[in-house]
């Protein structure tokens, strides 16, 4: 086992960024029992119930929502066969692109149709217990309950000809991510992951309010 932790390490050390270095990772996975540490790196999509819309202020507001894809990675630290504390990031990116009607109001409201462009992006950072139902097959499956804040941003812009107009808001806010998945064993020091989160966002104004998202993420756990 030594040796194939060796082979590990340097793996390991490019893709865990948040939590341990590649020597403690090593010497946290030395029972046969079950794995003491374990890490997680995937691709993440981010989808949204409903519309809501992105407010930028009073009286500015554009439609969309808060998805896109990106990559999850994660550090469990098991306590006990069955459960452990997971540290947790995921980041999301959408950039959109279209043509449609603008309204803009000043003393009168013009509307006009030009092209335009929507860009967001959320950042979550959770931690929370993850509990595991181990057994003798290659197939476990697990649940967890996270908590922590989500940083997000969006800029709305829009060239002209008639209207020039650029927005832009960044927010952090409590969030949370509910759910859990399976892991299914390769070999003794890898797994394929996949998992289903329900992700909301408590955002702080009068038109997103309580963002709901869904967190699909596919990837691979070392431990």
């Amino acid at each position: 086992m030594p040796q194939t932790m060796k082979k590990l390490v340097p793996f390991l050390s490019v893709v865990v960024l948040m939590c341990a270095s590649a020597s403690a990772l090593a010497q946290g996975t030395t029972s046969n029992d079950y794995p003491k540490v374990e890490v997680f790196v995937g691709y993440s999509a981010l989808g949204g119930a409903g519309g809501g819309g992105i407010s930028f202020g009073s009286n500015r507001g554009v439609g969309g929502n808060y998805t896109g894809d990106g990559f999850e990675a994660s550090l469990i630290r098991n306590f006990r066969k069955r459960f452990g504390i997971k540290g947790d990031f995921s980041a999301h990116f959408n950039n959109d692109s279209a043509r449609g009607p603008i309204t803009a109001c000043t003393t009168a409201c013009t509307t006009v149709t030009q092209d335009f462009q929507l860009k967001t992006r959320v950042y979550n950072f959770l931690a929370g217990p993850e509990f595991k139902a181990r057994n003798s097959t290659r197939f476990t499956p697990f649940v967890h309950a996270l908590g922590g804040f989500a940083h997000t941003s969006a800029t709305f812009t829009t060239p002209g000809p008639t209207l020039v107009i650029l927005l832009r808001r960044n927010d952090n806010s409590f969030a949370m991510a509910l759910g859990g998945g399976l892991d299914i064993r390769a070999s003794k020091r890898v797994s394929f992951r996949g998992s289903m989160d329900y992700n909301p966002v408590f955002f702080n104004d009068s038109i997103s309010g309580r963002r709901d998202l869904v967190r699909f993420s596919l990837g691979v756990l070392f431990h």
